[in-house]
């Protein structure tokens, strides 16, 4: 039986994109980038777009839509995210509404995969993370929030494979080129996590004995991989977290690959 994989075809301020895929079971988590990278990027990964179940989409902003329109020109694939959101997406899309499956409370099944979604605290219409059940592993994908509540931790529970937002370095965004009230907005609970609040979320949840990370949606202006390293790092050597033989970190990208694959640990 094959393992769960992730591969998240892009991440940042300019665009995400993820792919979780289970044997012949295949979605995508927001589509922010251009239709022809992700058939390209798929491509790589030997998934062709027709095998894609569903794609889910987080919240309307651009950089988590921008690639919809074209995709359902070309393919049909049904599109599953909340009501509001949705409303705000036509509105800027234009994009067939018969192609929406509502998301509401419970879990749903694409084949070997069983998603969850789950609200998140952001500025947009009706945001959301999600979990993904495959045999033993469980993957969360957290972006796009300025808080982790406890309801949000509570989801975080014995995840296997998270895609977990360090989106901003504090002292960067203070001194940084943004005009004060978007400082403000980033850093509010409407806005996004901290590499510090990363830190503390993966201190905070409940780990299984062994968890693989992908630090994403990295600000280009307020932040870069060395802090993001350097931050969180430190802080989970301190909490007591072995990162290594408990935890591995990656780094999500704007123009690169990254994955994980589940399983228990060799």
């Amino acid at each position: 039986m094959s393992e769960v994989e992730v591969h998240v075809l892009a991440s940042g301020s300019k665009g995400n994109c993820t792919v979780i895929k289970k044997e012949n079971s295949v979605i995508l988590y927001d589509v922010g980038i251009s239709c022809r990278r992700i058939v390209n990027g798929l491509k790589d990964l030997h998934i062709d777009m027709q095998e894609i179940e569903g794609i889910f989409i987080s919240h309307e902003h651009s950089d988590h839509i921008c690639g919809l329109k074209q995709i359902l020109k070309k393919y049909d694939i049904p599109v599953y995210t909340k009501q509001h959101t949705w409303r705000e997406i036509q509105d800027k899309l234009m994009v067939p509404k018969e192609q929406l499956i509502p998301l509401t409370k419970g879990s749903l099944t694409l084949g070997r995969l069983t998603v969850e979604a789950f609200s998140v605290s952001h500025d947009a219409a009706d945001p959301i993370g999600i979990n993904v059940f495959g045999g033993s592993d469980k993957v969360t994908i957290l972006t796009d929030t300025g808080t982790v509540n406890d309801e949000i931790l509570g989801r975080l529970d014995d995840t296997t494979l998270f895609v977990l937002e360090a989106n901003y370095d504090p002292h960067m965004l203070k001194f940084g080129p943004y005009q004060p009230f978007l400082k403000q907005r980033v850093a509010s609970e409407l806005g996004h996590l901290s590499n510090e609040m990363a830190a503390q979320t993966l201190l905070m949840m409940k780990r299984p004995k062994f968890m693989q990370v992908i630090l994403a949606h990295r600000s280009e202006n307020n932040n870069n991989p060395v802090l993001v390293t350097r931050t969180i790092g430190q802080m989970l050597v301190d909490g007591g977290v072995k990162i290594g033989p408990e935890m591995k970190l990656q780094h999500g990208q704007p123009n690169e690959i990254i994955s994980m694959i589940g399983g228990k640990r060799k």
